[in-house]
């Protein structure tokens, strides 16, 4: 057995143990709790169990991560995109959602980035479909070069557990919501890009293209995705109208988080959802306390994404509104 000790956060240790049994792997982890990191730690318990309720498949995490010599040379990848019309596209497939975006997705420029370096890998793929696990790998390793772990979603390391939470929390969502479109078996994905995924990714960002560190979408991609949301919001992908609904309920008084985290523990629909995909259904004390834990993310989630798309104040602490989701 050989345990392995990682510092995750101030004052918390993982230890890791892998036992070969079998030809099974066993992964034991062992979190030393104290007095200090008793918060932190639950914290962190909470949202690895919170993930059950998202329902999405991803691919083995058993994978060694590439060095940066392995992967692509190109350093533009962020920036230059082939001949568009070079491209091929396939069709989208939107998924159902009743309330859009899992919680955790809290930004749309770490997907906006994944669609360029998708587009430049297909093209250098002679339009062939990509491998969705060599394209987390090159995201993961172009976003670090660039320097954007500095920035809101965008991973900080290049660990696995950095790599999954990119592919299932930043990078499917784009597949569910029609930009690009990952299918095969669970252990064999692979990803093309659509029409309407292309169109996005032209677009400028102040971020990737101007080095903006103040500003993570222009006006004209704002626009551009309410637009998006409010078309696919027709199809069953409802974040529109959470997001439209969270905005009329921020422009109604003077709101603090603790407020937005109730709306949604409030929302019968929302406490509907959650306790069909819990295992704590049954049990009312662990439910709530489920529930508690997935409104907060759900609530911090929802307005980053609401100040992103420039509708609330950019401002700590406060929820003005600045504008409705109207193009």
């Amino acid at each position: 057995m050989r345990i392995v000790a990682l510092t995750i956060t101030r004052n918390i240790n993982l230890y890791i143990s892998k036992i070969h049994i079998y030809n099974r792997n066993i992964m034991e982890i062992r979190i030393v709790i104290t007095k200090k990191n008793k918060e932190k730690v639950l914290k962190l318990i909470d949202q690895l169990v919170e993930c059950e309720a998202e329902g999405i498949a991803t691919e083995s995490t058993d994978r060694t991560i590439f060095e940066p010599a392995e992967v692509s040379i190109s350093s533009n990848f962020l920036r230059e995109l082939p001949e568009v019309e070079s491209i091929k596209v396939t069709e989208p497939k939107v998924e159902e959602s009743r309330f859009g975006t899992w919680g955790m997705f809290n930004s749309y420029v770490p997907g906006k980035a994944a669609l360029r370096v998708l587009t430049n890998l297909i093209n250098k793929n002679g339009g062939r479909p990509v491998r969705f696990s060599d394209l987390v790998d090159e995201c993961v390793i172009h976003f670090s070069r660039s320097g954007l772990c500095k920035y809101r979603g965008f991973p900080k390391k290049t660990s696995e557990s950095a790599r999954g939470r990119l592919a299932t929390h930043l990078i499917l969502p784009y597949h569910e919501m029609g930009l690009m479109r990952v299918y095969g078996e669970k252990k064999d994905l692979h990803v093309m890009i659509t029409e309407e995924g292309l169109a996005f990714t032209k677009l400028p960002n102040p971020l990737l293209d101007e080095g903006d560190k103040t500003k993570f979408l222009s006006e004209e991609e704002s626009k551009w995705l309410i637009s998006h949301l409010r078309r696919i919001d027709k199809l069953g992908y409802k974040e529109f109208s959470i997001l439209e609904d969270l905005t009329r309920f921020l422009a109604s008084a003077e709101k603090r988080f603790e407020d937005i985290a109730n709306w949604f523990k409030r929302n019968e629909n929302f406490v509907d959802w959650l306790r069909t995909g819990s295992r704590y259904q049954h049990d009312s004390a662990a439910f709530s306390r489920q529930l508690d834990n997935v409104a907060r993310t759900f609530a911090s989630g929802k307005i980053a994404l609401l100040r992103e798309l420039g509708l609330i104040s950019t401002s700590r602490a406060t929820y003005h509104v600045v504008r409705g989701l109207k193009v």
